[in-house]
């Protein structure tokens, strides 16, 4: 206990690299991608019950507009309305226009946070004013690339080269997000909870988490259970290694010397899996004091944690909720303890349990 490393007792392994998506992904950890049928579901607007012509969308039929060819590129939330209705529009003028295509990528929110940075990490220049709360869409010519400030400004363009118009009330588009952001989790499969943080008694922040089921089921089953025990409620972070990771999960005083499995016999956890790396920010891992010492203590990345690979399991990632860690990582502490007290609470009414972890139960 108490050494560098996350340990149980003290504190903090990620995600498989795969090649970029299209002109403009990032790596993306192989546990944490897609399955095909969450692509297929973000693709579609996730089975909404409405087709494009019931929005009263309209193009002037075998209108091209222009002999330049237009690749579309359309990157944000789920459950933003703003990028469903972009999306609509750029998946739309593809599907009608010989001379344009669409790329179109849906992201839980830390996800797309994590894109937007590699976005503008590549293109630079009017990139710069991207903004983690709206989505990003541009278009690629042969020798040029149109990059739109807004939802506005694309519409207006899309009008003006295409003809494109778009009257749909924008509560249609916030049911399909919401309808998609549903769609989504299902087709994964896995489970969600969320945690709140509350920072020196201040208002409570949503963390939002996605778990990794099908490499790990019974150390997420584990974490599942540990929000429903009454200790979990108001236990503290007890350690903070700046720039690295937030660490928590002693249900008995909250020192950091204790860490037990859910169940009753007490019983450490093996380590499932080591599939998934520690290559980025927002991964939640279990911590250990040795081989397949797992518990009650986690930790959540805020960075690449490499020297914990094969060393410490992943179990999930945060999809939404970011901020309130890097809050907690700017607090002061001493001996890697927050000097004013940060404590973390369930969140019941956010447990969903993924049919993969039903398929292991049964």
């Amino acid at each position: 206990f108490g050494s560098s490393p996350p340990r149980s007792g003290t504190g903090p392994a990620s995600n498989r690299r795969e090649g970029e998506v299209q002109a403009a992904a990032p790596w993306r950890p192989q546990a944490a991608r897609a399955s095909p049928a969450e692509e297929a579901a973000a693709a579609t607007g996730a089975g909404v019950g409405m087709t494009i012509s019931s929005m009263r969308v309209t193009t002037p039929s075998g209108h091209t507009g222009t002999s330049t060819n237009y690749q579309i590129h359309v990157y944000g939330k789920y459950w933003d309305p703003s990028f469903q209705k972009i999306r609509v529009a750029a998946q739309y003028l593809a599907g009608d226009m010989p001379n344009v295509d669409a790329v179109v990528q849906g992201f839980f929110e830390t996800q797309y946070e994590q894109q937007l940075r590699y976005i503008v990490g590549k293109y630079g220049g009017s990139f710069v004013q991207c903004k983690p709360s709206a989505p990003v869409v541009f278009a690629e010519t042969d020798d040029a690339i149109l990059f739109f400030l807004n939802e506005d400004r694309f519409m207006q363009w899309a009008d003006k080269r295409f003809k494109y118009q778009d009257n749909t009330r924008l509560i249609f588009y916030k049911r399909i997000a919401n309808k998609a952001h549903a769609a989504v989790k299902a087709a994964t499969g896995r489970s969600y909870c969320a945690l709140s943080f509350q920072a020196a008694g201040e208002e409570k922040e949503l963390v939002q988490i996605e778990l990794f089921d099908e490499e790990c089921p019974k150390l997420a089953r584990n974490f599942i259970d540990l929000l429903s025990k009454a200790a979990f409620n108001g236990h503290p972070v007890h350690r903070v290694k700046a720039g690295a990771w937030v660490q928590a999960g002693d249900l008995v005083d909250g020192s950091g010397l204790h860490s037990s499995p859910a169940a009753g016999d007490g019983a450490p956890l093996r380590h499932e899996s080591f599939q998934i790396r520690h290559d980025r920010g927002g991964l939640i891992g279990m911590c250990n004091h040795g081989k397949d010492t797992n518990g009650s203590q986690f930790y959540i990345t805020l960075r690449e944690l490499p020297f914990l690979d094969g060393k410490s399991v992943i179990i999930g990632r945060i999809v939404s909720g970011m901020r309130a860690l890097h809050k907690i990582n700017k607090m002061p502490t001493k001996n890697e303890r927050p000097v004013q007290e940060v404590k973390i609470f369930a969140e019941p009414e956010y447990t969903v349990v993924g049919s993969l972890q039903s398929a292991d139960k049964s």
